[in-house]
């Protein structure tokens, strides 16, 4: 399946609040050789305040955005329609699941379109984070990263693509980003393949589902830039989320069966 890398430049963090002001999208095949890209910046709307760190982040010139003639409904619309003839693909980004993602969806439903455009007719949707944690974790001579002073490694884009040799790209501007995540992926395709696979395959929940109800697993969870590495053992659904619940396998289950209501109540509460 084709990729859809993309990036996103705004006034701010709030998914409400903030707007979209440069977004660049690169269509890639499986392969990722470039098939297609797109790259607009639009003018800031009168009633919004953005927030002077993020201008000085983005570096977007205020006369760019004061005087552009592509309106933030005209660029929306453009994006839209560009995925929609790029679909199905895989959409993906840098840290997008929790940031990108949300604005773009944000965007996309305030401006009349459908929202879930990523994840619906073939579509699905995966963060490169999530993969460059994973490699870091396990092949850190592979994928390098610097350590902060509390020991956890420092996973952002305009310091790990550096580290890993990719320096022809300028940060923190959508289309610069967007090849540096590019570039990463390359990189962990070729160099950790069995995290590339299943990270870019399974994506749907119905297949993650049916691999981990089979198996024992291994989970990665990052709290506060401490990565933490789990095996679990597939219990259940939660009855109303639907969330899978595991078991951690470090504790013996032995010791659990020994213990009446009170105890198991207990343990279950204990931190973490």
């Amino acid at each position: 399946m084709n990729f859809v890398f993309y990036d996103l430049e705004t006034t701010g963090r709030s998914t409400q609040w903030d707007q979209i002001l440069q977004i660049a999208a690169i269509l890639t095949d499986s392969n990722l050789n470039v098939l297609d890209s797109i790259n607009e910046t639009c003018k800031i709307r009168s009633y919004c305040l953005p927030n002077p760190e993020a201008l000085l982040v983005n570096k977007i010139p205020i006369k760019t955005l004061l005087n552009s003639n592509l309106s933030l409904y005209q660029l929306i619309l453009n994006i839209f329609n560009k995925f929609q003839s790029w679909s199905p693909a895989i959409y993906i980004g840098y840290n997008s699941i929790m940031y990108d993602e949300e604005m773009l969806r944000a965007a996309f439903f305030t401006n009349l379109f459908d929202p879930y455009l990523t994840i619906k007719d073939g579509n699905a949707r995966a963060d490169l984070l999530n993969l460059v944690r994973a490699s870091n974790y396990f092949y850190p001579e592979k994928i390098k990263s610097l350590v902060s002073e509390k020991g956890n490694p420092i996973l952002k884009l305009d310091k790990i693509a550096p580290l890993n040799g990719i320096t022809d790209f300028t940060a923190h501007d959508a289309l610069g980003d967007t090849k540096a995540t590019i570039s990463l992926a390359k990189l962990i395709k070729n160099k950790t393949p069995l995290i590339w696979e299943p990270n870019t395959t399974m994506l749907k929940k119905a297949d993650v589902m049916a691999r981990i109800q089979e198996n024992l697993f291994c989970s990665l969870e990052s709290f506060f830039g401490k990565t933490k590495f789990y095996v679990l053992s597939y219990l259940g659904e939660h009855p109303r989320y639907k969330w899978a619940l595991c078991y951690d396998l470090k504790h013996d289950p032995k010791k659990l069966e020994m213990m009446d209501d009170t105890e198991f109540s207990i343990f279950l509460d204990q931190s973490p």
